[in-house]
């Protein structure tokens, strides 16, 4: 079971579209860029697509299945894999929740649900203008933003037709940028989701984010959990249509270090 694994490359994209193309609730780890840009790991165990990350912490090690067929799921942790997913049974992910975004239900904007987005979009009006695909103002964006958000940018770049990428301007300059990774013809998946904070437009999240639910009509849209109180609270005021419940199940048996670096040294 720790023999053979391979890290997911440009070479492997082909294999997991297939993949994803079957699925019907979409968690954000299956994003292929986000695999690519974790430096995640993969393998056909029994015929099935496994996909995994591995990582070794001040002397622990672990293994996480991330998705692939539950039928491998036992086999997994007696092996000392961790289970993590929304049909796990298990605690509760560290990540959180995943939010999850009716594009449909956004546009609509009905209700006092979005009374916030019908605030922000009627006092700009006809100033909101939208643009697809990438472009240079993004990285004036970017810029004000921490570096991992530009190391990303980077990676996203290198796959344009996996995504869709919507840029938003308001009297002709940029408010914001979203990319949405196309997992298939029903979901996706937000990768970067940002917006100027330096033009001072109040409401700018709400904008940037219906523009975008208008340029992915007909999709759940993933924008991932929340680690802190403040991405909690910048996704929750986007109104999600549902919560997706992430667990994770750890074995009982524990990697030890001698099985770490036979898993590392037999990588293909």
């Amino acid at each position: 079971m720790l023999k053979g694994w391979k890290k997911i490359t440009h070479d492997d994209i082909e294999k997991i579209l297939k993949y994803n193309s079957t699925l019907d609730t979409v968690e954000y780890f299956n994003s292929i860029i986000y695999q690519i840009y974790s430096k995640m790991i993969y393998k056909y165990i029994n015929n099935k697509l496994v996909i995994a990350k591995a990582s070794a912490i001040m002397g622990t090690y672990s293994i996480i299945k991330f998705y692939g067929d539950n039928t491998l799921n036992d086999s997994l942790l007696e092996n000392k894999f961790t289970l993590r997913g929304h049909d796990i049974k298990g605690k509760n992910d560290k990540f959180g929740n995943e939010y999850i975004y009716d594009t449909n239900e956004c546009i609509k904007l009905e209700g006092s649900k979005f009374s916030p987005f019908r605030k922000a979009l009627s006092k700009y009006k006809n100033r909101v203008k939208i643009e697809n695909g990438f472009h240079d103002d993004i990285y004036e964006i970017l810029k004000l933003y921490p570096n991992h958000q530009s190391k990303l940018f980077k990676l996203i770049i290198e796959y344009p037709y996996l995504v869709t990428v919507t840029r938003v301007y308001i009297d002709n300059q940029i408010l914001g940028f979203s990319i949405v990774e196309n997992i298939n013809a029903y979901n996706g998946i937000i990768i970067q989701e940002l917006f100027n904070k330096d033009m001072g437009v109040r409401y700018a999240s709400y904008i940037v984010h219906y523009c975008n639910c208008l340029n992915n009509k007909s999709k759940m849209l993933n924008a991932g959990g929340s680690r802190n109180k403040n991405i909690k609270f910048a996704k929750d005021k986007l109104r999600p249509s549902k919560l997706l419940k992430i667990k994770r199940l750890v074995s009982s048996n524990k990697l030890t270090r001698d099985e770490w670096f036979y898993f590392r040294n037999n990588m293909l």
